[in-house]
């Protein structure tokens, strides 16, 4: 018998907008030399533009956006084009998970203007187009198995509504499905996975903050991610893509989406469903899984509300201390292979750590990149994880 499931977060985990905007040919030249920079180095590089600061990426995106980059303190990711008269589409920006999850859309949706602003981009009243937007709800659900032969599709569902979602797709591990995806984009998706296995194969450290954060504020005991069995957590992902957005509602801009995206996602919560298994030979009856009530009533219920509960300065003092721990993972490892090829054992590595700072300051001393560019190429790398 499942064991009593917690909603643990809920909230958009993923918007994408195109923007009808030109690119101000200052941020042009700004963004051509940051991807030079980053071409040469191979790493995304991190500069200053209207007191901004960037990170430029070494690549752009299909569709014709010459340009990736980033901005510090807003979780999203900037696509732009080169300007050109018979394009006026010039600016795509994919918001993420972690942003929404600590702002909210409202908070969000704020800075994304005030950023616009900063960088001298002007929109016109039509100038935003939503192209898909992802809902999630992260359930703590001890005992769940994910079984990919309980979804059904509703039977007052036409033929063509149920021929969207015919696409499938499971992952596994170590014999347990940890994922199932229903549907395709630019249409409309659902998808069930694991969130914890993600979390933390991926190193998403801001997640065990949030999920405790909101425990704690209903009153209830944290969750240890090193007992499996206690801290399983599943991830419900309700999406719709830009064909689904327009075909149905036609939600494009931000009005038209406060409007109609409950009615959108409350549908699509009802048409695919998650079951029990039974031998009845009507799936439709099959009753529903204790994860999917849950899930619609998170969806009915929350979909616009969100209330931050973990300050973002938080998220950044891990990331900064992770990235820490990082490269002392690789001191430490090196250092005992350069230990070892000096002909020494365990017994010596102690005395062998004290000579280490001599002969690294010998070799910066000998090397013709001096200490001063080595400390700008590392700003360039890795200034933006700076807790400020």
């Amino acid at each position: 018998m499942e064991k009593k499931m917690t909603i643990i977060h809920t909230g958009f985990d993923g918007i994408d907008l195109a923007l009808k905007t030109t690119v101000p040919i200052e941020l042009v030249e700004f963004l051509e030399e940051g991807k030079a920079t980053a071409q040469e180095l191979m790493t995304d590089v991190w500069g200053t533009f209207a007191g901004l600061d960037i990170q430029t990426g070494q690549s752009g995106k299909r569709g014709g956006y010459a340009f990736t980059f980033r901005i510090y303190e807003f979780g999203a990711t900037w696509f732009a084009k080169k300007p050109r008269a018979s394009d006026p589409w010039g600016l795509y920006v994919s918001i993420g998970s972690r942003e929404l999850a600590l702002n909210g859309l409202d908070r969000t949706r704020q800075t994304l203007d005030a950023l616009l602003a900063r960088l001298g981009f002007q929109l016109p009243h039509d100038g935003v187009s939503i192209n898909r937007v992802d809902f999630a709800v992260d359930v703590l659900a001890p005992g769940f198995v994910l079984d990919p032969d309980a979804f059904v599709f509703h039977s007052r569902a036409n033929r063509k509504a149920i021929a969207e979602f015919e696409t499938e797709e499971m992952n596994g591990l170590s014999g347990r499905t940890t994922s199932v995806t229903i549907g395709k984009m630019p249409g409309r998706q659902v998808i069930v996975y694991d969130k914890r296995e993600e979390v933390m194969k991926r190193r998403k450290y801001e997640w065990p903050l949030i999920w405790n954060a909101n425990l704690q504020a209903a009153g209830l005991d944290p969750i240890d991610l090193s007992d499996r069995a206690k801290s399983q957590v599943w991830r419900v992902e309700l999406r719709l893509g830009k064909d689904a957005l327009r075909n149905r509602k036609d939600i494009r801009g931000w009005g038209s989406l406060h409007e109609h995206l409950q009615a959108e996602m409350d549908q699509l919560a009802q048409d695919v469903t998650l079951t029990v298994p039974s031998i009845d030979s009507n799936r439709s009856r099959w009753p529903l899984h204790p994860l999917w009530p849950t899930t619609q009533e998170a969806v009915a219920t929350r979909l616009f509300e969100h209330v931050g509960t973990v300050p973002p300065e938080a998220v950044r003092e891990i990331d900064l201390r992770e990235k820490q721990l990082d490269f002392l993972k690789l001191i430490a490892a090196n250092s005992v292979t350069l230990a070892y090829l000096d002909g020494l054992g365990p017994n010596d590595f102690e005395d062998f750590t004290e000579t280490l700072p001599d002969r690294i300051l010998g070799y910066l001393d000998q090397h013709p990149r001096g200490i001063a560019e080595r400390f700008q190429g590392a700003a360039a790398k890795y200034s933006g994880i700076l807790v400020r």
